[in-house]
């Protein structure tokens, strides 16, 4: 009896070592994909963005872009929102969501925070109003 319950907590210690093996392996893999997306917003001249609801959100020279940090990251293949500022007409808020009304479509862009989704709603009014 004493045999079988050591084998079985073996078997318990194996998977409990395992399941860390992957969560620990696919944090490092998130990190790797956070710092490719960075490195491109640097690389197209967005100066200024934040991370928030599994998305950077970046201010660019005359664009506001989303990038989805998902599993498989292709930067290529239409994983990005362009948003121009000058085509932009309206904001609105609900709840941690920013509703952008631009001229040819509506668009939807989610916060974690509050606070994130008043900070970047003021950095953008600045750009749509540099833009005008």
């Amino acid at each position: 009896m004493i045999i079988i319950f050591k084998g079985i907590q073996m078997i318990f210690i194996g998977l409990f070592f395992g399941i860390i093996t992957i969560v620990i392996s696919l944090n490092v893999y998130n990190h790797i994909n956070s710092d490719k997306i960075e490195d491109y917003l640097k690389t197209i001249n967005c100066k200024d963005f934040i991370y928030s609801k599994g998305s950077y959100k970046a201010f660019c020279e005359d664009k506001l872009l989303e990038v989805k940090n998902n599993f498989i990251l292709d930067l290529k293949n239409n994983q990005i929102l362009e948003i121009d500022y000058k085509n932009i007409k309206k904001l609105e808020e609900e709840n941690e969501n920013l509703h952008i009304l631009t001229t040819n479509e509506d668009f939807k862009i989610q916060f974690k925070e509050k606070s994130d989704l008043e900070k970047f709603k003021e950095k953008l009014n600045s750009k749509i109003i540099g833009e005008k």
